[in-house]
């Protein structure tokens, strides 16, 4: 793939049925898209697969409203009877019925708008979509589609090709490693895990150490105790502060959660204070180093419980959502949070399995690449004029934090941000880059971030002194590196960099 290029909007990056990206261009169209435009909703087949509703489910709800004749029904295609019984208890009084047909599961509830965002928002939350690929094959065998994707796939023991490759990235045995769904039902997983052993002993608080991803903080605020009372650390610089928070009300508090490199600001935190805190004060340590990706840095020997994205750099092609957990041998009663994690989280589908176990061969060049590439894009974007900041694993701040936990000097995390002294509009509508979310693909990636990821904050004053409160600019743009020759990269940023507005 090259750089240089513009995708037209609703177009699936890559050009995959499976995709979990969608080429969202302009301006306009983000902010379309946001406010649920039906001129630009009509041109967006797909998009991120746990914020969009893929095609081959919304075919599955057309399909079952005629099988069952129920056409005013809304029927949600979950990953599992287990999830669908989740989505069940979630909806609590709501009248819903649990439906099986071939292999998948689903709730059946009224049409009713609330309750459609109530069910929608847990399953993208805790990641209990029905995969893509278990979709195509149900509606395959049903007749309502006629072919399914044509893709290579991994032919053997696709988990073990798989732990061949992680094991030794994540510092564990393959026995303490458990694959899930996305990378953010393995957050679910790990959430309800440390809540069975530390609730009972009246620990029902977390802290939340940085400007963690959105639906992380879901989790964490929505479905804990109905007595917790968070805490929220959103400079991850200031230890003190956390020191002061656990010395207060350590007692309380069932585990510490941080993302290092943070999204959006790629900041890296001093892990190993945090994890004397969190060892004095007895509070579990959850760290998601996906930002730079297991092949970069090792948290294994400060976390207690690793959450890490597949979708990003393992699945480098960008056409799989999974995740998965490791248990540290620094985990208390780690067997018995294993065992809990086992319980709790959604197996993956067994053809993404396959598609993976084909990619992931690719991780480390890819990454190898991405090393190479972004210190001499991040170095162009410093010295540009019409650009005022912009944030990166070696960013002077953080970087010797950063470098405790490198694999070595090279390493580096594919990710970066920056901001602008000149408008945002006229740079990304003019830049020739593919435009779209997530990251860790080799295709390149840019995007207005803030908008995409919380447009309910920055599309209010309130909400953008919010943000601005938390050290994030509303019009921060991030961009993800890609296999592309970094001066092709460059070449492109440089046009939008000199629009006109």
């Amino acid at each position: 793939m090259t750089a240089g290029r513009h995708i037209p909007l609703g177009q699936a990056i890559p050009d995959s049925k499976h995709a979990v990206s969608v080429s969202i261009p302009t301006m306009r169209d983000v902010i379309g898209y946001e406010e649920k435009s039906p001129e630009t909703l009509a041109k967006l087949d797909s998009g991120y697969p746990r914020f969009v509703l893929h095609q081959h489910l919304r075919q599955i709800e057309s399909h079952w409203q005629r099988l069952f004749e129920k056409p005013d029904a809304r029927f949600w295609p979950t990953s599992s009877e287990k999830m669908a019984k989740r989505l069940q208890a979630r909806l609590g009084s709501t009248p819903s019925k649990l439906i099986k047909h071939r292999g998948v599961s689903a709730i059946r509830i009224q049409d009713d708008p609330q309750t459609n965002l109530e069910a929608k928002s847990f399953l993208q939350h805790v990641g209990g979509f029905l995969s893509s690929r278990q979709a195509e094959d149900y509606l395959f065998a049903e007749g309502v589609i006629s072919e399914k994707q044509a893709e290579v796939t991994y032919e053997g023991d696709s988990e073990n090709r798989i732990l061949d490759e992680l094991e030794p990235l994540l510092g564990v045995d393959r026995e303490n490693i458990v694959f899930s769904n996305s990378g953010m039902n393995a957050f679910y997983a790990a959430f309800e895990a440390v809540r069975s052993v530390q609730e009972p002993e009246g620990r029902t608080n977390w802290v939340k150490l940085g400007w963690l991803y959105s639906d992380t903080m879901h989790i964490l605020d929505k479905l804990g105790a109905e007595n917790s009372n968070n805490i929220e650390l959103m400079d991850v610089l200031d230890l003190d502060a956390l020191e002061s928070k656990l010395e207060e009300c350590g007692s309380t508090v069932a585990g510490i959660v941080t993302e290092t490199p943070t999204n959006p600001l790629i900041q890296t935190v001093d892990l190993q204070r945090i994890r004397n805190l969190a060892t004095k004060h007895g509070a579990y340590l959850i760290v998601d180093p996906t930002v730079a990706s297991p092949a970069n840095i090792d948290v294994s020997p400060y976390a207690d419980i690793i959450v890490n994205s597949l979708t990003k750099y393992a699945a480098n092609e960008g056409d799989v959502l999974l995740g998965l957990n490791a248990i540290t041998k620094n985990c208390p009663r780690g067997e018995e949070i294993l065992n809990s994690i086992r319980e709790n989280v959604e197996a993956p589908y067994s053809r993404d399995l396959d598609r993976l176990a084909q990619q992931i061969g690719g991780y480390g060049k890819l990454t190898e690449k991405i090393n190479q590439s972004m210190p001499i894009v991040a170095r162009f974007l410093e010295q540009h004029p019409k650009v005022a900041s912009v944030y990166w694993a070696k960013q002077e701040q953080t970087r010797a934090n950063f470098e405790k936990i490198s694999r070595s000097p090279d390493s580096c995390a594919g990710l970066l941000s920056f901001e602008l002294n000149s408008e945002l509009a006229t740079f990304l509508d003019a830049t020739p880059l593919p435009k779209g979310p997530s990251f860790g693909m080799r295709s390149t990636l840019l995007c207005p971030y803030i908008y995409l990821a919380h447009y309910s904050l920055v599309s209010c004053e309130e909400g953008r002194k919010e943000l601005l409160r938390c050290g994030i600019n509303p019009e921060l743009l991030r961009l993800s590196v890609g296999d592309e020759p970094a001066e092709e990269i460059i070449s492109a940023l440089e046009i939008g960099l000199n629009a006109k507005s």
